[in-house]
């Protein structure tokens, strides 16, 4: 009698104790968490790309360049769905931590925040954490959306830091690229089509073609994330942390500076332009 298939959830295996993050980690650090995952991501591909199978003359084998051009897309996405976590938690612990504003104006916040994203608390999504904690900076991250849209980003965060752009011009321009390269890789099979292409002013000439990464493009991207991380998380959080009120508890303003620090495996990442 053959034997019965698992389910397919009974593949989902427990995480080691080394994985990267858990979501405690982007809870308290989501800088650090985001970081450690781009390196990890980027180490994954470096491994593959020494491992893997090479002719003579040093140059990838067919099998192994196409086993890296899957391989690759697949990590891109990956790093780039830890990245809007990066945000959404990031805004999440700022939003929390307001309270430690004495002059954070909620109705103004609450008022440009709607605004922005139309945004609407789904019943059925908060029904969903009965049982268990749940953190209403986390709530209202998860409700406002167009976390893929780096203007909307820089406004979520201006509700919360009005005097602060969370990323600069050419930032947003990079990002717009990401992530369309990371939607045509998850929702169109791989493939840029020529209308996505158009909506990108810089992939508008390498439209109507799947999307090959180069070997090293993963570490490219996770170099430049890192000095997009540095710069906006440390300074979003410097002008966050003189809005605190004097007499906050120190364990209070220990887990607000916590929530800013920004730390990697590859600190010389940190300095990488744009």
């Amino acid at each position: 009698m053959p034997t019965r298939p698992k389910d397919l959830v009974d593949y989902i295996e427990d995480a080691p104790t080394s994985w990267a993050s858990s979501l405690e980690d982007y809870h308290k650090t989501p800088a650090i968490a985001f970081l450690n995952e781009c390196v990890q991501s980027t180490d994954a591909i470096g491994l593959c790309r020494r491992r893997f199978k090479r002719k003579n003359d040093g140059n990838l084998a067919k099998n192994s360049q196409d086993s890296l051009y899957r391989l690759g897309g697949a990590a891109f996405s990956s790093m780039m769905s830890h990245f809007e976590m990066y945000q959404r938690f990031l805004f999440a612990g700022m939003l929390e931590a307001s309270r430690f504003d004495p002059n954070f104006r909620l109705a103004e916040c609450v008022k440009y925040l709607e605004r922005d994203s139309n945004m609407a608390l789904n019943i059925e999504r908060l029904l969903a954490y009965r049982g268990r904690p749940a953190p209403i900076g986390q709530l209202i991250a998860d409700s406002v959306g167009s976390w893929h849209n780096p203007e909307r980003v820089i406004s979520h965060f201006k509700a919360l830091v009005p005097d602060y752009v969370f990323f600069s011009g050419k930032e947003s321009t990079l990002l717009r690229t990401l992530w369309q390269l990371r939607h045509s890789i998850v929702h169109t099979g791989g493939w840029l089509t020529h209308a996505d292409a158009q909506k990108v002013l810089s992939l508008v000439l390498v439209g109507d073609r799947p999307i090959l990464l180069d070997e090293r493009f993963v570490e490219a991207v996770a170099r430049r994330l890192h000095g997009i991380i540095k710069r906006s998380t440390s300074g979003i959080g410097a002008k966050f942390e003189t809005k605190l009120a004097p007499a906050i508890l120190a364990a209070d303003r220990a887990a607000v500076i916590t929530l800013f620090t920004v730390r990697s495996p590859r600190p010389a990442w940190l300095a990488t332009p744009v």
